[in-house]
This record gives structure tokens, sequence and C-alpha cells, in this order.
């Protein structure tokens, strides 16, 4: 058994112990049974309105397992490393904050409400998770493609005036929000849109090899012309891509914005 494994049935065993939880829920790779040695453990807690401001966090996580490290990060998500340096990812909610699982329709789907509901004491939960339960969503709309397409071309410009000014690790950040775009449209073009969430997620195996050649060609170490390399590729690998959806889809960006990229892309020193 892995150590993610033993934690889940432990936050299972805690959770069912603590008459202040009605609703346990795990999301993520084991749910999807695709959990392995390296996986994180996440999971949302529901307690009763009543009982919630009673909850101390690093309390109630301490009852699974040792923590060497906690924190509420920046999206109120309390994040902990256990002693066996497995990460885990908790959600203290109220009861009367269960609708909050509305917000998630159109962003992600479930494989059935057996694999991520864990406990649900008084059925409250169940209904609002029922209608996530079903397929993978369908990635290629017209309007997802089009936000892509239009985030790849905007935050490859940004990238590149940046690395123009010279600020040199700027230019690497923003090179990262560029990759994610590329992945996007390769995994469209490809039909490859499992991991659509997190596109780089298993590009290695999910990618044809030529995809991933090209994806490579795109990364730079803190260089100025490593960066700039990598920027010129990721524009010319991208317009590849943006003519495949185009052709595919129908989804196109202005010709003049793209002729005057082309022409930035092919001055001096390219």
């Amino acid at each position: 058994m892995l150590p993610q494994e033993r934690l889940i049935a432990r936050v299972r065993e805690v959770a069912a112990g603590d008459a202040r939880l009605d609703a346990l829920m795990m999301y993520g790779s084991f749910t999807r049974g695709e959990g392995d040695a390296y996986s994180d453990v996440e999971f949302l807690l529901f307690f009763e309105d009543g009982a919630f401001d009673q909850i101390e966090p690093r309390a109630w996580i301490e009852q699974v397992a040792p923590v060497l490290l906690d924190y509420t990060n920046e999206h109120g998500i309390v994040d902990v490393i256990f002693e066996d340096l497995v990460r885990g990812e908790f959600h203290f909610h109220r009861v009367s904050e269960m609708p909050i699982a509305g917000s998630w329709r159109g962003v992600v789907t479930f494989p059935s409400l057996e694999s991520v509901l864990l406990l649900d004491k008084s059925g409250r939960f169940a209904p609002f998770l029922a209608p996530l339960i079903g397929p993978p969503l369908e990635r290629t709309t017209p309007q997802t493609l089009a936000t892509v397409t239009r985030h790849f071309a905007n935050g490859w410009l940004f990238g590149w005036n940046v690395l123009q000014r010279g600020e040199h690790a700027r230019a690497l950040e923003l090179l990262n929000g560029v990759h994610r775009s590329l992945l996007h449209m390769a995994r469209a073009v490809e039909g490859t849109t499992a991991n659509w969430l997190t596109p780089s997620k298993s590009a290695e195996k999910d990618l044809s090899a030529g995809s991933y050649e090209r994806f490579r060609a795109c990364t730079a170490p803190l260089d100025r012309d490593a960066l700039r390399r990598a920027y010129v590729e990721s524009w010319r690998w991208g317009n590849e891509l943006l003519r495949d959806i185009e052709g595919r889809y129908g989804i196109a960006l202005s010709p003049v914005l793209l002729a005057r990229i082309d022409q930035l892309t092919a001055g001096p020193g390219i």
C-alpha cells in the first residue's frame, strides 16, 4: 500500500469519528486511478456551521499523521507536508458552503460518486456532486479554443516585449505561460485533452514525439540568447498550431496581428 493510500484511509477514519464533520470529498489523481508514489492527497471537508469555528486545521490534520509543514495558501487551502514527505491539500468548509460544487460545472467532471465522496453522513452533499459525474468534458469548444489562441498571442507578445527590455528573469517566467498555451493548442490538435487543466501533466506520454520535440525547442535557461531562440521557436510552432486549429475548428486570429508578429521574429539576429 502506498503512503498516500494509508493517509486517505486515515483521513476517512478521522472524519468518520468526528461528529462535527458531515461530508468528506477527495479529488485528484487517486479518484481517477492514476495515483502513484509521487502524488498528492487532496480533500474537501464540510463541518456543521455551528461547530466550524471550533476547528483548528493543523490540529485536525495532525490526527491523521504527523505534519512537518502547514500553511494557508492564497486560495484559502491548507497545504501540508506529512512526515513521509507526502503533500496534502485540505479545504475546510461549512456545510452551508456545499453549493460551491455548482461553480465546478463546466470546469471538471468526476468518474463516479463513489470515487470522490468518501463520507456523506446526512446525504446533503451528494445532490450537489451528482451533476458533475460523467465523462471528461469537451475541451475543444469554439469558446475555449478562442480563449486559448488569444491567450497564446497576447502572452507571447508580453514576454517578447519584456525580453527586449532586458528583463530576462521576467521573460523566463512569462515563457511558462506561453508554454501552457502551446500545450493546450497541441492537445487540441492531437486530441489528447484528458489532462487539459494541467496541460504539462504526462506530456511525455500524451503528446506525439514530434510535438514533444517541438516543445523542447521552446524551452530555455536564464540566458538572453537562449530565451530569444525559445520565444522565436514558440511563435513558429504556435503559428503552425494556429493554422491547424483554424483548419479543424474554424477559430482564427487576425491575419494582420499574425503578420506583424511574424515581422518581429524575422528581424536581425533571429
